[in-house]
């Protein structure tokens, strides 16, 4: 298969953008509905917790033992540990 060059375009050929038709457009735009069906799955807050080298180390093996991330590990072990 060959390789075709680049067609050249001049700078008439290009409309150039108008941004207040932009800006307008979305002023007046109506909210689209959700879609049917589908759900977002809840948000997750991000948490900074540290760990000393050797239970990360741990962490990290009992993670790999289970197939699972870092984090995942830490927020299942979490999960299973809150009180009801």
């Amino acid at each position: 298969m060959a390789i075709a060059k680049k067609p050249k375009r001049g700078l008439t050929e290009i409309a150039a953008p108008d941004p207040m038709a932009f800006i307008q457009g979305a002023e007046h735009r109506e909210p689209s509905p959700p879609e049917a069906g589908k759900i977002r799955p809840p948000r997750k807050e991000p948490v900074i917790i540290r760990f000393d080298d050797e239970t990360l180390k741990q962490i990290d093996q009992a993670a790999r033992k289970r197939g699972l991330s870092r984090a995942a590990l830490v927020r299942m072990l979490v999960i299973e540990n809150l009180p009801d």
